[in-house]
């Protein structure tokens, strides 16, 4: 923990880079840098991959990825969802959130029907199946979630695992307003 806080107080408290700045000197601060942040990438890393490793989330042999049973979880409480709808909440193109769409409907997780007001839209509904899994799912993630923070709290405070969601809302900020650019 010591080792952040000195590259904090050594290399960006007070500090800005000159773009020009000597090749060498560029080489040795980013040494630096770059070992903190390998933390951030790792964790990136390791949470990208636990994001897209199928899981059953205890409902039987049925398997999703966390993206696609929080779609599903859209759907389950938002009947008569679009994917426009969903591209919007998941911030994804209509053709990468109808990729999720095709796998939750052959897996009759869910149905389509076509928008009586425009043909060229479906409005999404759970199937009893996929409220089924749904709520396997929340059970799980309830499961999940607490067992997770209590052993963040063993070896952290309450208010440094605050802070750590706090610091992620934070980050989750910079990085919208950079796409946005």
């Amino acid at each position: 923990m010591s080792d952040y806080k000195t590259i904090f107080k050594e290399e960006i408290i007070g500090k800005w880079i000159d773009e020009n700045e000597d090749i060498e000197i560029t080489n040795k601060r980013f040494v630096k840098l770059n070992k903190q942040y390998e933390t951030l990438y790792n964790f990136t890393l390791a949470y990208n991959n636990y994001m897209t490793h199928k899981k059953n989330y205890n409902s039987g042999k049925e398997k999703l990825t966390m993206v696609e049973s929080h779609i599903l979880l859209d759907i389950v409480d938002n009947p008569k969802i679009t994917v426009g709808e969903l591209a919007k909440k998941w911030e994804k193109t209509p053709s990468a959130i109808s990729q999720t769409i095709k796998t939750l409907l052959k897996k009759e997780f869910i149905y389509r029907e076509i928008s009586p007001e425009n043909a060229k839209y479906f409005y999404l509904y759970p199937s009893i199946k996929g409220k089924e899994f749904t709520n396997c799912h929340k059970k799980y993630d309830n499961i999940d979630i607490v067992k997770t923070s209590k052993t963040l709290l063993e070896k952290f405070s309450l208010d440094e695992v605050v802070s750590f969601y706090m610091v992620m809302e934070e980050y989750t900020k910079l990085l919208k307003k950079k796409d946005s650019k």
